[in-house]
């Protein structure tokens, strides 16, 4: 090999090792490049996070009161405070009416009892029976009272006791006046009072003709008889 080849050949070697100085280096820089892409990539961690808290919901009470408070900071009315029902009144007891004090009607003898338990002989019906009444002797023309105040329940005409007024009074009460003539001074629906006139004594019918003239009175309870003897004031 001459001179000239072998200086040839060194320039070969030569530029052969520039150029793979040169690979290296540019294969460096891409891998540098790279790396420093995928550092840049990554989110940056905070150090040592909060934990996350759940916010508190706050009461109705609270609410309203921020409500409040904002709405008098603008300007306008808060709202009333909700009013809470009032208790409901208790109710009294109702009083019971008065029992009612009754008079006689007429002023006469009895002439025929109340007897409920037991039979009675009756002069006119030559029989005995039980009575749920009383008779009281008045002649003919008597003015009837009321016993007690009270409205005018029925007025009729009894085959046996002729015309008949039923008045009603307080606490379940009735009286009954029979054997009146036939101009009866009150009506169904009439209020009246103690001592009023409702009509006067007739003639007997034939089923009491044997007494006499007399008023047929009688007293009821709640739907039961009772001796007017023992209610009547006697003075």
């Amino acid at each position: 090999m001459n001179q000239n080849e072998k200086e040839t050949a060194k320039r070969i070697q030569t530029l052969a090792v520039c150029g793979c100085l040169c690979l290296l280096a540019v294969g460096a820089g891409v891998t540098y490049r790279a790396l420093d892409r995928g550092t840049a990539a990554q989110p940056q961690l905070e150090p040592n996070p909060q934990p996350v808290t759940a916010t508190q919901t706050p009461t109705l009470d609270t609410a309203l009161l921020e409500r409040n408070k904002q709405s008098r900071d603008a300007g306008e009315t808060p709202d009333p405070p909700e009013a809470k029902p009032a208790a409901p009144a208790k109710e009294e007891p109702k009083a019971e009416p008065a029992e009612p004090t009754f008079a006689y009607p007429v002023n006469g003898e009895v002439v025929l009892p109340y007897s409920i338990d037991h039979a009675i002989y009756d002069p006119t019906l030559e029989q005995y029976h039980t009575n749920a009444g009383i008779s009281l002797s008045a002649e003919q023309g008597t003015e009837v009272k009321a016993a007690a105040d009270g409205t005018v329940k029925e007025v009729r005409k009894d085959t046996k006791a002729g015309n008949t007024v039923t008045l009603e009074h307080s606490n379940g009460w009735l009286t009954t006046y029979g054997q009146l003539e036939d101009d009866v001074k009150v009506k169904e629906g009439d209020s009246v009072k103690q001592g009023q006139a409702i009509g006067t004594v007739n003639a007997p019918t034939k089923y009491g003709v044997a007494l006499g003239s007399h008023l047929e009175f009688a007293m009821e309870k709640d739907g039961t008889t009772v001796n007017p003897e023992e209610k009547l004031d006697k003075e």
